[in-house]
């Protein structure tokens, strides 16, 4: 026959005990770190009185940073823009806040004229493929310009826009 063995009462009460103790002493240290630890004030921020911002470094436009394909002579009137269509797809096109999306037949040149700068013209192959876009036909003295738009095989020609400073600057991006 076999007996299970409780614990004794007393050995309860002990181990109770000892727990206990435990927990106190656990939270007497953390109450006695909380005493002792220096007070830890919320930081606030030195200001001075010169101007942080102004001596801070601006960052340059992102037309200065880039190099212009070409340009033509400063934009003061209406400027005429050619694109024709190389690519062997149909070409989504709009030049942005004037005309709505349009599309320019495989082979097929389209002229926009009366467009003022600044001025962004935005495209994409409908197939999904690659456009690289190269400026043609471009004069400093004149307002006028004619971008050729191809197939490429490489994001690093890629480009989706082109852009037309007030300066005459032509960026394609």
């Amino acid at each position: 026959m076999s007996t299970v063995s409780k614990p004794s009462t007393t050995k309860r009460r002990l181990s109770f005990l000892g727990n206990s103790l435990l927990v106190v002493a656990v939270l007497g240290v953390a109450k006695v770190n909380a005493q002792t630890a220096p007070a830890v004030q919320p930081s606030q921020p030195q200001l001075s009185s010169v101007n942080w911002l102004a001596q801070a470094e601006t960052i340059p436009s992102l037309y200065e940073r880039l190099t212009p394909v070409g340009s033509i002579g400063p934009v003061q009137g209406d400027v005429t823009i050619t694109l024709h269509n190389n690519s062997g797809s149909a070409i989504t096109y709009e030049a942005i806040a004037v005309t709505d999306a349009r599309t320019l037949a495989s082979g097929e040149s389209v002229e926009l004229s009366g467009l003022s700068a600044p001025m962004t013209i935005a495209f994409y192959r409908a197939d999904g493929g690659l456009t690289q876009a190269t400026l043609t036909e471009v004069s400093p003295q004149e307002t006028a310009f004619t971008v050729e738009l191809a197939p490429t095989p490489t994001l690093d020609d890629d480009s989706n826009a082109i852009v037309l400073q007030e300066t005459g600057s032509i960026f394609l991006m």
